[in-house]
């Protein structure tokens, strides 16, 4: 049996973060908040937050590799040799929810590592892992 409540909330800020890659490409991410659920027999738990990551590239044509036609099984892409490729952060921000029971939630997208495989999409983009975690910060209302 399930004991949680799910809590409505809204949202005051969401950003997109911004790093540069060691081959010139930018990666866009941003972490959007999109469930909270709280225990019902225990009101003092923490909060279980649900979450998606979204990623955008914009590649620059050093990244970009040879066009052609082959399609990879998940086999192939999955055990494809690949590098960690440095970046540098562009910008990382605090995104904010309001939860109905007025707790303010705080969420940010962090990169952790980023590796880039030997092989390309059939149009010559790479293809990139991105490791993220996302980060919180919870303030309740004073009583």
């Amino acid at each position: 049996m399930d004991d949680s409540i799910t809590i409505d909330f809204k949202v005051i800020k969401e950003y997109w973060d911004s790093y540069l890659l060691s081959d010139d490409t930018k990666l866009k991410s941003r972490v959007v908040l999109t469930g909270v659920k709280k225990s019902k027999t225990n009101p003092s738990s923490e909060y279980e937050f649900d979450f998606q990551s979204i990623q955008s590239f914009v590649f620059s044509e050093k990244s970009k590799g040879t066009i052609h036609s082959k399609i990879y099984s998940k086999e192939e892409l999955e055990s494809s040799p690949s590098k960690e490729i440095t970046y540098s952060i562009i910008s990382e921000k605090w995104n904010e929810y309001l939860l109905d029971d007025d707790t303010k939630v705080r969420l940010k997208n962090s990169v952790a590592g980023i590796s880039k495989s030997d092989l390309c999409l059939q149009n010559g983009d790479p293809i990139y892992n991105v490791k993220i975690r996302v980060l919180s910060k919870v303030k309740r209302p004073k009583k």
